[in-house]
């Protein structure tokens, strides 16, 4: 009887998904490349393109329900390549959404479902860890590796497969939004904690319910751009991008086995990453083995004629990209426009079968090495078993605690005492979630405030206040002072336009009450979800008189006229929190507005404001006069650091560098707490404050981390991923630039703030017996390098122990120090320990003039320290 029910459950299974296991491409036994071979083969040409396709979420469900009417509508018979957007909330949602695609398609093809993991899958209630630009902080990569297996072990039990990240790109430029995504500046750090990262989400096999596909970004050399805008062209050549940004990705996919990459909607050297054949298949393809698929970043093959001008027309546009070595589109067109381009393509001879066929056979062997024609499913149960356990809670708690770096403990005011009778804490991110871009969705961190409170000595009287805000921006205008052009409505009237030029008939015209709006999509039925613009048109009149501000804060391009005098201009830049206009609003009188605002692309905002209330200092300098210590928390949000967050300056923002001297002044002991994205020049507060510690955003349990750091219960061990300017002035200062890098400015210093690989302990470590194994070997050698390092001080800490090498003369310039290994270690007080590192052929080879990765003769200098200065040295010398 029991034989008889197996047998019936696997004709039902059988039946259920459309067809019986007669086909090669259906025996798991066979080999991948012959399965995809055999699928292909019987492929019609509609059903190519549609894998090559990737589909938003919202086109399946229905609230949180699998919606069948709406995917028959959306993708008929064909099957799907790729959903994104659609973060499954339960089993049955996804395992319904894959069944139905199954049973629907003539082939059985499942679909692979994708998300964002930058630092934590991202749908509501994962375990959230710190910033990447914090990760880095950590030099753990047995961390690292663990924080994948959380995020693969998360998003898989939801029945996701692919996961956008981590970001590769290294963190040269500051002012650059995106810089808080990278690990740092420096190749061998990220390239070794990328590695670590994506080998815990990738896990030991992909199809594993633990595992899923992660999709490295963004390729390459996005992270460099001019003047940190982002976008911005990167002018770099072939072997700056082979020696310092190719190398991460280089690491992950040929020791990695990653199968996903993201094409970077920037261009490289003038040429577009979406339409550069020689990045996307000379390089990833023909040099590095690469099998898996290249998805555009969002915009990138749209972009190519839009922003790069390379193109003429949408169609060109995706020639381009697909014959270069793109396979799937990112939301740059709609579906339908998207696969019926690619079919005239190739019925035009424009494209070839090849580059479709290599594109869909790209996603097919996703599908089948994750193990989704035998197991499309998710088990039941399983999210609510793994999701955000206590053992991932745990996990982030220690990468909170392991990615702060102490900058300063003037005459050891840390740690704290828990027998303290007060503590201020004061700030504008004391009280504040700060997880950083693309975080865990309704994500709420601990703060530093409530950290505080739970660490603290019971008889401490913990006191609170923000002080200001970290971005100063007034008030939303309410409706009550605006007036439509008639003057008859309270509110702007609302022109609203499927194009960025604001011309043409208005898609949609309303009356907006007051403009206070953060949209994700659409602003409006009939309008589109980007490339809109709006005109708003009114008047403004107050019943009070005032002497400050009106201002705007958008996502893209803004302007506003006052009585027809155009006052805010901002129609070329890019996002923007506040731009202001000064403005004496005179009580009863009637001030005519314009607004106008256009969108590119993925979610959008427009808030006009005032600042009808003042900023006042005086209640957070009260508690500071009344405490023992005050704990002042500053630094930045998302709003400031995030994709299309870029700056200017890296000083403190608003008025935060007024409220810590105003604090500093009380005459209190001052400790500052840095929550932030991307180094910051805060100088004066290195001169003044006694103590500094660099958190960035350290994760759902930051606040906690932080605390423990402040009172002791954890001895910091961070050490920079990146180095900190004194000012923008002296960009780009990434420690390893080449010998003829000059810094010789009339008026500021030549060095960094901080540099690479700093970080103070409340021990001390001391280096000594630094050997190495020969002091000749041949280039295709190596060389072993020890060290002895002793914990001197009075407390148990983390080390990180750094080693560079410098190639003294080389064919072409390199730089004076290069880190080429690196391990952070706990030791006991009083304990020594040896450390070994090995130096072979992949940490001494350089690009040599014939553009060849090559091991040169020469001489060699080892260091080895804490951090890039304080160095011990050995040397050796390469023969030929």
């Amino acid at each position: 009887m029991k034989k008889l029910i197996l047998t019936l459950v696997f004709v039902f299974a059988v039946f259920y998904k459309g067809k019986a296991q007669n086909y090669p491409y259906q025996n798991s036994n066979l080999p991948v490349e012959e399965r995809i071979a055999d699928l292909l083969n019987r492929m019609s040409l509609e059903e190519k393109v549609r894998q090559m396709d990737m589909y938003k979420g919202e086109f399946f469900k229905d609230g949180e329900d699998f919606d069948r009417a709406k995917t028959n509508e959306k993708i008929g018979d064909l099957g799907v390549g790729a959903i994104h957007d659609i973060y499954p909330r339960s089993a049955k949602m996804i395992n319904d959404l894959q069944k139905h695609v199954i049973k629907n398609n003539r082939w059985g093809i499942p679909a692979l479902i994708m998300c964002e993991m930058l630092h934590g899958y991202l749908d509501e209630g994962s375990t959230a860890f710190p910033m990447n630009i914090g990760l880095g902080a950590t030099w753990d990569t047995a961390l690292m590796e663990k924080v994948g297996r959380v995020i693969g072990a998360e998003a898989r039990a939801h029945g996701v497969h692919f996961g956008l990240g981590p970001v590769l790109g290294i963190g040269r430029e500051p002012r650059w939004g995106r810089v808080a995504e990278t690990f740092g500046e420096d190749t061998y750090l990220a390239g070794e904690l990328g590695l670590a990262m994506l080998k815990g989400i990738q896990g030991d096999t992909l199809a594993s319910d633990r595992a899923i596909i992660s999709e490295p970004k963004h390729f390459a050399v996005h992270s460099y751009p001019q003047a940190g805008g982002n976008s911005s062209p990167v002018i770099v050549g072939e072997r700056t991008a082979r020696e310092d940004f190719l190398p991460t990705f280089e690491k992950v996919y040929k020791q990695g086995g990653a199968l996903g990459a993201m094409c970077a909607y920037s261009e490289l050297d003038g040429i577009p990453c979406a339409a550069n054949h020689w990045l996307l298949t000379d390089v990833l393809r023909n040099e590095w083995g690469f099998k898996g698929i290249v998805v555009s970043d969002l915009g990138a093959i749209k972009y190519i004629q839009t922003t790069h001008y390379v193109a003429d027309s949408p169609k060109e546009s995706i020639r381009q990209a697909v014959s270069s070595g793109v396979d799937m589109q990112f939301y740059d067109f709609s579906n339908e426009f998207w696969q019926d381009t690619l079919i005239e393509l190739v019925n035009e001879e424009k494209l070839s079968m090849a580059d479709i066929d290599r594109a869909a056979g790209g996603v097919l062997r996703l599908k089948f090495v994750l193990g989704l024609f035998e197991n499309p499913y998710t088990e039941k149960g399983l999210i609510e078993k793994r999701f955000h356990s206590k053992e991932h809670q745990e996990i982030a708690l220690e990468a909170g605690r392991k990615s702060i770096s102490l900058l300063k403990n003037k005459n050891n005011l840390l740690p704290l005492n828990k027998d303290l009778k007060s503590i201020a804490v004061i700030g504008p991110n004391a009280d504040a979630s700060r997880l950083g871009g693309y975080s865990v969705k309704n994500k709420v961190a601990t703060t530093v405030l409530q950290g505080i409170k739970e660490v603290a000595g019971k008889n401490t009287n913990v006191l609170y206040e923000e002080g200001v805000p970290l971005i100063v921006k007034g008030q939303i205008i309410p409706s009550k002072y605006l007036y439509t052009p008639d003057g008859k409505q309270h509110g702007l009237k609302g022109e609203y336009f499927n194009n960025r030029e604001v011309e043409g008939s208005p898609a949609l015209t309303r009356i907006d009450e007051k403009l206070e709006f953060d949209w994700p999509w659409n602003p409006g039925e009939g309008v589109n979800d980007d490339d809109f613009s709006i005109r708003w048109t009114g008047y403004i009149q107050s019943d009070t008189s005032f002497d400050g501000w009106i201002g705007l804060s958008s996502d893209d391009g803004i302007r506003m006229w006052i009585d027809d005098q155009l006052v805010i201009d901002n129609w070329r830049k890019g996002a923007t929190n506040i731009v202001t206009t000064p403005k004496y609003i005179e009580a009863g009188k009637k001030y005519k507005i314009r607004i106008e605002m256009w969108e590119g692309g993925w979610g959008a905002r427009a808030h006009f404001r005032w600042n009808l209330e003042k900023i006042n200092l005086q209640p957070a300098v009260d508690i500071a006069k009344n405490a023992d210590v005050a704990v002042v928390v500053l630094g930045e949000s998302r709003e400031l650091v995030e994709e299309n967050r870029d700056v200017a300056t890296l000083d403190l923002h608003g008025m935060q560098q007024e409220l810590i001297e105003a604090i500093q002044a009380t005459g209190t002991p001052v400790v500052c707490v840095l929550l932030n994205g991307r180094p910051l020049s805060v100088n004066w507060i290195n001169e003044n404050v006694p103590a500094i510690l660099e958190a960035w955003f350290p994760g759902e349990a930051g606040g906690r981390a932080v605390a423990d750091v402040l009172f002791g219960d954890y001895n910091p061990g961070g050490r920079l991923p990146i180095s900190f300017p004194k000012s923008v002035g002296q960009l780009p200062i990434y420690y390893n630039q080449k010998p003829s890098a000059i810094h010789r400015y009339v008026s500021e210093s030549e060095n960094p703030l901080y540099t690479f690989g700093y970080g103070l302990s409340y021990t001390k470590f001391e280096y000594s017996n630094l050997k190495v194994s020969s002091d000749k070997i041949h280039v295709d050698g190596s060389v072993k390098v020890s060290v002895d390092v002793k914990n001197t001080g009075e407390y148990d800490g983390d080390e990180v122990v750094q080693l560079y090498i410098n190639d003294v003369y080389s064919s072409v310039t390199t730089p004076r120090k290069t880190l080429k290994g690196f391990e952070r270690v706990f030791f006991k007080k009083g304990e020594t320990k040896t450390i070994e590192f090995e130096l072979t052929s992949d940490e001494l080879a350089i690009w040599n003039r014939d553009m060849k990765r090559v091991v040169e003769p020469g001489e060699f200098i080892v260091m080895v320290g804490g951090n890039s200065n304080d160095v011990i040295k050995a040397k050796f010398s390469v023969l030929e």
